[in-house]
């Protein structure tokens, strides 16, 4: 096996159902590995608990033959699978830990096309399952050593027909328990009453739970992206392609706009201007906002690298610091409890209240900034903190799927070093590969034109291409 992991990426296991890693031998193999990693660490789970698993999924066509092989493979191990049916992502992290579940699976690939999917899965707390546990799983996965049939002892705890379609848990439930849950953590005075909001749930998993919200606390809504169909999730919608939204909410005059991607742990804000908010303006005026306020954990932000470095000028010259981690909202998440910090998140939209729930979810982040705005009084074109970005060019070049490591590439190697002295102090260049797709991120920033800029990336790419040839 390499030393890189190559079942699991950035956020859980993610590709194209029947290619590698989502394939049969894999997927009927996941119950007896997670089985044997907590039979190792009794710590993290005693072995007299109840070994439940929660699984749901979002919109996407393949999801259902999916989350028939990952249920029956877990069952067959000893676990108790309750299929929850279709929440958002941040649904199973609240619900792990508050069914006091062993594990939480997502069945989503997130905001990628609707021809691929995953696997995403949450510890007993409802936190993402640290990388040793995937290093650990897929150890044992690749090695070929597991058996599909589980210890006689583990069966007696798993009988047939235990799970949540022939129990007392439903799917209605357990989405009525997630938007109490929402609404519990808004101020009770707040009357959303005189709101209009326009909402994009990308056809996917949160197309019944924040627009239904939203109604409930009293805003008038309108949709874009609630007729899924198996084939459209994130499909010029969402979170990716707020144009629309934008559109919408000029149309309609609304006060606000959010748009989710295909699982919900994404959100991407348009003003009543119809303007659609760079990530670096929410997680500054929230950041800002939470200092004002002096919450627990506000002197600083956590947020990734790739965040726009004018966020943090923009931050220190206020008085907020910044912590950058690694591309990942699991990063961020790990380094918000490590400093003990209350807010942090991605320039994508992933944003982060560890002290509310340890996910991104798109529907918290959308009523956490319904309360700002209304407790500030002021339109959304005025409450959100701006500021001139750094210019940025980007860059996708699909990649093998092998993923050759760029430090084996010396033609690309040497146009990496020849673009870093050109940019010299005045930017930087970040060059990744994706955790969930087949491609080459390449990112340039600067203070200098965006010209010259994407001239530097298409030379980059180009040498990338050459060097993999």
């Amino acid at each position: 096996m390499a030393d890189t992991l190559s079942i699991f990426g950035t956020d859980g296991i993610r590709g194209r159902p029947g290619q590698f890693p989502l394939i049969n031998d894999v997927l009927v193999r996941l119950g007896p590995a997670f089985s044997g990693l907590l039979d190792r660490r009794p710590s993290v789970l005693p072995p007299s608990r109840e070994r439940m698993l929660v699984i749901a999924r979002d919109t996407r066509a393949s999801g259902r033959v999916l989350n028939g092989l990952v249920a029956r493979s877990f069952q067959e191990a000893g676990f108790i699978p309750h299929d929850l049916g279709i929440l958002p992502t941040p649904a199973i992290a609240y619900l792990v830990a508050g069914l006091n579940a062993a594990l939480g699976c997502v069945i989503s690939a997130s905001h990628n096309p609707p021809e691929y999917n995953g696997l995403k899965f949450f510890g007993p707390r409802g936190q993402k399952i640290p990388e040793d546990w995937e290093r650990d799983i897929e150890k044992q996965l690749l090695g070929g050593a597991l058996k599909r049939r589980a210890s006689p002892a583990r069966k007696r705890r798993a009988p047939p027909g235990s799970s949540l379609l022939s129990g007392a848990l439903r799917p209605d439930w357990a989405r009525r328990r997630y938007m109490d849950f929402l609404k519990s953590r808004l101020a009770a005075y707040l009357d959303f009453r005189g709101l209009t909001v326009v909402v994009d749930a990308a056809h996917g998993a949160a197309a019944q739970v924040l627009p239904d919200l939203l109604r409930e606390l009293g805003a008038v809504v309108h949709v874009l992206g609630v007729q899924p169909n198996g084939r459209n999730i994130n499909v010029d919608c969402g979170a990716l392609h707020p144009q629309r939204l934008a559109s919408m909410v000029l149309k309609k005059r609304a006060d606000i706009g959010f748009a989710l991607d295909g699982d919900g742990d994404r959100l991407v804000v348009v003003d009543e201007r119809g303007r659609a908010l760079p990530g670096e303006w929410v997680l500054a005026t929230v950041a800002l906002e939470r200092r004002r306020l002096r919450e627990k954990g506000s002197d600083a932000l956590v947020t990734t690298q790739v965040s726009n470095f004018a966020l943090r000028h923009f931050l220190e010259k206020n008085g907020v610091g910044v912590i950058e981690t690694k591309v990942g909202d699991r990063w961020v998440l790990e380094a918000l409890q490590e400093a003990a910090l209350g807010f942090g998140g991605e320039n994508s939209g992933h944003f982060i209240w560890p002290f509310v729930l340890p996910s991104a979810d798109g529907c918290l982040g959308a009523m956490m900034i319904v309360q700002m705005l209304l407790e500030s009084g002021r339109p959304a074109s005025k409450l959100f903190a701006r500021f001139p970005l750094m210019p940025q060019a980007g860059l996708q070049v699909p990649s093998p799927a092998e993923k050759p490591p760029l430090e084996s590439l010396p033609v690309f190697l040497k146009e990496l070093g020849l673009v870093s002295k050109a940019l010299d102090h005045k930017g930087r260049v970040l060059v990744r590969y994706s955790g969930t797709e087949p491609v080459l991120r390449i990112l340039l920033e600067g203070e200098m034109r965006l010209s010259g800029l994407k001239t530097m990336a298409e030379s980059l790419k180009q040498a990338y291409l050459k060097a993999i040839e």
